[in-house]
């Protein structure tokens, strides 16, 4: 007998859920539930048995059975001699995010991982799903469907196979075809989506990232859930299927639209890289508290490389926005302190208490494993491809790793930079690429930029940034660029807008503002005694100049003046080297898939 699964909603107004786990007593004195205390791909604790209340067990007569919580996340069920064993609960389901539950009116969308608990030592058996839902309503869900029932071969797949639910009126469906096999795609939510522009944009992105891999992983069918909503995003993947939520008008104007195609390519990509591949740490997963790994640079840092990768290749950005993206990333890494300060595998490692948990000293003392892991693969991707002269690059480090690393135990924590040294071989400088790694994923020295983008011709230079927009990018005339001029003040604090104030959100570490005791928290509510324009007139400020700060600090009105700085050089701008060999050319026209400038800058005649 499958340990079985009830969820009813008899009510989904009020925003909970009744859950039913039946399951036979095989004559044990007690049984431990328990529900996990984290959803994977989402590392935090996030104590989801919190919303859980009025768990009750009863036997096959209907007799209730006594009940102890032994732990924050753990219950005991005294059997008493019971045949079988149903235990029920309420489950209220608020949160919508990707990793979470939520219900009302219009839709039901469950997490398992947050939602079903598990009896303890029968994780490995097969379970099964039945819904109760109101009148009206139907269910989507990844896993196989059997005489109403959806089937899972153990509590790791069911809790790998989220479920939304909802009238039709509330959701849009959509099948469509890619490399041979169904997917489907479930919007719920209202917006500017179009389906007759989105679907082909996704099979583009789903045909490119098979092609890395000879395939799809998968033969049935995939589902992607996508909700709309005001301002919230995320993506959340799964084995055969994922979760995304963006804004509900994000499917128009160009930059939320590339924004969309981005995550949809990033949860796309896990299905090999995580969800297939996944570290040692996390096989298999321990429901009960951290799963400590510094490999999460490779697993989402190379995921998110792919991200930019897969658009590339599916032609829905070109080779001049591929290395824009690339550039706004670099000034965006430059622009974060902590890069100093933390090591990209000990920002992994401190992903359960830190990425998740930002507070405003994050940008000053830590840095994101998603934006210097992507730079890091886009790097390797780039020494791959130098060392080998272009036949190697990170596509054949993540099939290998696949191949390799695949199946159980996982992917052991050294297993990246041995798999890239193999690949090479040793005649191709096995010390020099382990010292790469040493200083790329393990030390806080600044990357290597300037090597790896001269192997494709390709320059970075770094100015000060133009106005507070100015994000980095690429020229094809570096002669456009104006590197020489003064740099505008620079205030270092990271502004929000309010209604009447300007928030600082945090102050960058050695910057005028920290200097001058600004503080993360301060409403700034003039500037030189004027309210109007403040953004405005700090952008046009000079380097040197004093400026007078009247904020409110917990309700105290302070006066604090500000001898504002140079703006660092932090912003990137990527150009090509006119001293480009010919071979560095065509290894440059190989990794865009195209040539770029398409017309190669002539040399300046002498004189100009």
């Amino acid at each position: 007998m499958a340990n079985a699964y009830l969820f009813r909603i008899p009510q989904p107004e009020a925003r909970r859920i009744e859950i039913e786990l039946s399951l036979e007593a095989r004559g044990a004195r007690s049984l431990d539930v328990r529900l996990p205390v984290w959803t994977p791909g989402s590392y935090l604790v996030r104590e989801h048995q919190r919303h859980i209340d009025s768990l009750r067990a009863q036997d096959e007569s209907g007799r209730e059975l006594p009940v102890d919580k032994i732990d924050k996340h753990t219950w005991r069920v005294q059997c008493e001699r019971a045949r079988s064993v149903k235990v029920a609960y309420r489950l209220h389901c608020f949160e919508l995010t990707v990793r979470t539950n939520h219900v009302d009116a219009t839709h039901a969308f469950l997490n398992p991982s947050a939602a079903a608990i598990f009896a303890v030592g029968r994780e490995e058996e097969p379970c099964t799903v039945r819904l109760a839902l109101p009148p009206g309503w139907r269910a989507w869900m990844a896993l196989p469907e059997e005489d109403g029932a959806f089937r899972a071969q153990d509590y790791d797949e069911l809790a790998d196979s989220p479920l939304e639910a909802g009238p039709e009126t509330s959701h849009s469906t959509h099948g469509f075809t890619a490399q041979g096999v169904e997917h489907q795609l479930v919007v719920w939510g209202r917006g500017d989506f179009e389906a007759r522009k989105v679907i082909p944009d996704i099979v583009k992105i789903i045909d490119g990232e098979a092609a890395i891999f000879g395939g799809l992983p998968y033969k049935d069918r995939y589902l992607f859930i996508l909700h709309l909503n005001e301002k919230g995003r995320g993506g959340l993947e799964h084995r055969r299927s994922c979760a995304l939520l963006v804004p509900r008008f994000s499917f128009v104007q160009k930059s939320s639209y590339e924004d969309f195609l981005l995550l949809v390519a990033h949860e796309f990509f896990h299905l090999w890289n995580v969800k297939r591949l996944r570290p040692a740490a996390f096989t298999p997963y321990d429901w009960t508290r951290e799963n400590h790994t510094r490999l999460l640079w490779a697993m989402e840092g190379f995921t998110s490389t792919y991200e930019v990768i897969a658009l590339r290749r599916a032609g829905l950005v070109t080779a001049q926005r591929f290395l824009e993206i690339w550039a706004e990333r670099i000034s965006q890494l430059l622009r974060t302190p902590g890069r100093l300060r933390t090591s990209l595998a000990q920002a992994s490692y401190d992903a359960w208490i830190k990425h998740y948990r930002p507070d405003e000293s994050s940008a000053n003392t830590t840095v994101s494993y998603y934006l210097k892991g992507s730079i890091v693969g886009l790097l390797l991707d780039l020494e791959l491809r130098r060392r080998s002269a272009g036949t190697r690059s990170l596509d054949d480090l993540v099939r290998a790793l696949l191949q390799k690393h695949g199946l159980p135990p996982g992917l052991p924590e050294d297993g990246v930079e041995r798999a890239a040294i193999e690949l090479l071989g040793a005649e191709r400088g096995s010390a020099t690429l382990h010292e790469w790694f040493r200083r790329a994923v393990h030390s806080t020295e600044e990357l290597q930029l300037d090597e790896a983008l001269a192997a494709v011709g390709l320059k970075a230079v770094r100015r000060a940034a133009n106005s507070a927009d100015d994000k980095g990018g690429a020229e094809v005339d570096p002669s456009k660029l104006d590197v020489d001029s003064p740099p505008r003040g620079w205030l270092g604090a990271i502004l929000r807008d309010r209604p009447s104030a300007l928030e600082v959100g945090a102050v960058v570490e050695g910057s005028p503002a920290q200097a001058a005791g600004v503080a993360a928290g301060d409403e700034i509510a003039a500037l030189d005694d004027f309210r109007s324009e403040m953004k405005q007139r700090l952008g046009r400020a000079q380097p040197g100049q004093t400026l007078r700060l009247s904020l409110f600090r917990m309700d105290e009105l302070l006066e604090v003046p500000v001898q504002l700085g140079g703006a660092p050089r932090d912003t990137v701008t990527f150009v090509p080297d006119e001293k480009a060999t010919p071979e560095q050319r065509a290894l440059r026209e190989q990794w865009l898939g195209a040539k770029w400038p398409a017309e190669e800058i002539a040399p300046r005649p002498r004189g100009e």
